[in-house]
């Protein structure tokens, strides 16, 4: 499955970055998608990640992964990790969550943080749905069967948000969840 990323062409801080971590991930099929700047942040970033949702149902995909361009992977097979645990029966399927309640059934109804994930084909005509005036995790709220990989494979990195408007710190945002680490290497 190829892995569609989001970068916002005014973040060229961002674009050393996101081809290391691709790199170090060993991810070959992916696609560069530019973002959508707009007077709203929201707005935009509704509208760049539709125009994946939108592209992948007109050419009838199963499913389409999709990444913004500040993701950071917690482990060196991150990526492989997120890929051979994908669910049978989801509507997206999350690599990692910035707020949000993981249930046992590693199901969420209300999340933040749409850094890296993958919708099904069923879902793909209520995501293009959704209002561009709400956040788009916002939006989703309830809206479908969210599952959350765990451990999570993703976070973000720190630094400024063109959504929030500010420098963000995102450890302390995720600090209660499990992610896959690599093995330390004192106790192989």
């Amino acid at each position: 499955m190829r892995l569609n990323i989001i970068h916002l062409e005014t973040r060229s801080d961002r674009w050393p970055v996101l081809i290391n971590e691709i790199q170090k991930q060993g991810i070959t099929d992916y696609r560069i998608w530019s973002g959508i700047p707009t007077p709203q942040p929201k707005t935009g970033i509704s509208l760049a990640h539709k125009q994946i949702v939108a592209d992948a149902q007109t050419f009838s995909q199963p499913q389409v992964m999709i990444a913004e361009d500040d993701l950071k992977f917690t482990a060196l097979n991150s990526y492989r990790c997120f890929l051979e645990n994908l669910p049978t029966d989801f509507d997206l399927y999350l690599g990692g969550i910035m707020y949000g309640t993981i249930k046992p059934d590693k199901t969420v109804t209300r999340f933040a943080g749409l850094t890296l994930y993958v919708v099904h084909q069923r879902f793909y005509e209520t995501f293009l749905k959704l209002p561009e005036d709400k956040h788009l995790d916002q939006a989703l709220d309830n809206k479908g069967k969210y599952v959350v990989c765990h451990p999570m494979i993703i976070t973000q990195y720190d630094g400024y948000s063109n959504n929030h408007k500010k420098i963000m710190e995102y450890d302390y945002y995720v600090r209660h969840y499990s992610f896959l680490k690599d093995p330390d290497p004192g106790h192989e």
